[in-house]
């Protein structure tokens, strides 16, 4: 959902940057596509002003799991969890019409991996029994070429300087999966095929339900968008994603230490 956040703060950077005689020759879109290179870079410290953590990788020491819906429970927990390559991205397309007010993006992720320690029990409620499907141990996964293209609409309030997410709609389509998870369903050549299946599954699920997830995107992204956005100007979100030091000049980013 940051995501969105996100490209409206750039948005709202771009055409501020735009009525800047320097800029005057360029358009909107190409200021963009600027600003989400220099925002690629920065994602290995992320954007606190936002409440943005670190991005490159994304690092979550301990998160305890449970999930518990009308046909399954998930329990158990995550350690050392490592999200890489959310900045190993290409800028495909960006559009943005300022008279319409709607942002046509398209990004290319070459190689999105997680690398974790895991603990998981998973139970069937429907099937009546317990089966070990996730298993505990180390895990590694990774989407290659996952293709994220989407149109975005918002407002701009002329007097209050306010930004207002309108309409989200994302489509995503992945390339290849790679699964390479200890201990599911055992060891040897029972877990090599689990991962196998395990691949196949997310791969079939992501491209062939792309209207479900993008309306479960757009239902959950955009009142959640607009409630942060809510107590933010335009202002602050310049200052957010593009603001600098004392200078005028934006920090070089300086990546936390593991």
């Amino acid at each position: 959902m940051k995501i969105a956040l996100v490209l409206l703060a750039v948005v709202g950077l771009a055409s501020a940057t735009q009525v800047a005689d320097t800029y005057a020759s360029r358009s909107i879109s190409s200021v963009a596509i600027d600003a989400i290179e220099n925002l690629r870079d920065e994602m290995p410290c992320g954007f606190p002003a936002l409440g943005i953590p670190p991005l490159a990788p994304l690092k979550i020491p301990h998160k305890e799991v449970n999930i518990d819906t009308e046909a399954l429970q998930l329990q158990g927990v995550v350690d050392n969890f490592r999200l890489n390559g959310l900045n190993d991205f290409d800028i495909d397309e960006m559009k943005i019409n300022a008279i319409t007010s709607k942002v046509n993006f398209r990004f290319i992720f070459r190689n999105v991996n997680v690398d974790t320690q895991y603990d998981l029990r998973l139970l069937l409620k429907k099937a009546g029994f317990t089966i070990n499907m996730v298993g505990s141990g180390p895990a590694k996964f990774a989407i290659k070429n996952m293709d994220i293209k989407g149109v975005l609409k918002y407002s701009l309030g002329i007097v209050s300087g306010k930004l207002k997410l309108k309409t989200l709609n994302i489509r995503t389509h992945i390339g290849e999966v790679e699964s390479d998870i200890e201990g599911i369903m055992g060891e040897g050549g029972i877990n090599e095929k689990m991962n196998e299946a395990l691949a196949e599954i997310v791969e079939v699920a992501v491209n062939e339900n792309e209207d479900m997830i993008a309306e479960t995107i757009e239902s959950l992204a955009v009142p959640m968008v607009n409630d942060a956005l809510a107590d933010m100007t335009l202002g602050d979100m310049i200052g957010a994603v593009g603001g600098g030091g004392d200078d005028g000049e934006k920090e070089k980013c300086i990546p936390p230490t593991d």
